[in-house]
């Protein structure tokens, strides 16, 4: 257990727990057991629009080759159709801002940290670090995985920008340098002709408290393996977990939900 790495993943998955809103068990059959869950439609697209982008195969089933979804008549699903241009849109970006790939699927780690890029290359002559998106979620304000706005307080900052702050981290450790730039190339899977490059920049502070992060929550993991991951069944969560059919604390039923009435006479 001790030299168990602490992804941005996990970090993020350990955050819902403690928040509540994660099963522990599902977390432990993924992150501890090492069951590979199978990907819903909505991760498929996005593996096979990196993979059209950089030839990078899925995370945990590197043996796939992504297929995209095809209608009966042989053509393109609609939402690979959209997914298909903004391939030609990434290679556009590229030479746009002379972008210089050094590395594809590149596994990095420093102390108890570490992460697989999507991309590290040269952007303005500095060694960089791009992240691949494609969401739904473009331009979207209010949904907490929404990138619009997404600095903002109403936003979980922590599960939004967790992968760029860990990544960060790393980076500066590994590259000795003062600073390793992170970009979000989000691509929309709603409309092809929108994407968006976001750089995530944060104060010299935010590296010291990321590391007593890390610190905290390899704490926080060894002690709940030592102690046990807590179930959290819920009809929601139940329903679409992957584990669910062999769970013996899953449940089919929805819960009884108390409000209290205050009389506004």
């Amino acid at each position: 257990m001790n030299d168990r790495k602490i992804s941005q993943s996990i970090l993020k998955r350990m955050q819902d727990y403690i928040e509540g809103e994660e099963c522990g068990l599902k977390i432990k059959a993924q992150y501890v057991d090492g069951i590979v869950f199978p990907p819903s439609d909505v991760q498929l697209l996005g593996q096979w629009f990196e993979y059209e982008c950089t030839g990078a195969l899925p995370p945990y089933d590197s043996e796939r080759i992504p297929e995209p979804k095809r209608l009966k008549n042989g053509n393109l699903a609609k939402a690979y159709e959209r997914m298909e241009y903004q391939v030609a849109n990434y290679h556009a970006l590229l030479k746009h801002y002379d972008i210089k790939i050094k590395s594809i699927g590149e596994e990095i780690e420093y102390g108890d940290a570490r992460g697989t890029t999507d991309i590290i290359a040269e952007v303005d002559g500095q060694i960089a670090i791009i992240d691949l998106k494609a969401s739904g979620l473009i331009r979207d304000k209010w949904n907490p995985m929404g990138w619009e706005d997404i600095a903002n307080d109403y936003k979980p900052k922590m599960k939004v920008l967790t992968q760029a702050i860990h990544y960060k981290y790393i980076a500066k450790n590994l590259f000795q340098t003062d600073d390793v730039p992170f970009y979000f190339w989000i691509f929309s899977t709603t409309n092809e002709k929108d994407n968006r490059i976001i750089k995530v920049e944060i104060d010299e502070d935010d590296y010291s408290l990321h590391e007593r992060v890390l610190r905290d929550a390899k704490e926080y993991l060894e002690k709940t393996l030592k102690n046990g991951f807590k179930a959290r069944p819920s009809m929601l969560r139940c329903r679409n977990c992957p584990i669910a059919h062999s769970c013996k604390e899953k449940t089919e039923f929805a819960e009884v939900e108390t409000v209290y009435y205050t009389s506004q006479l």
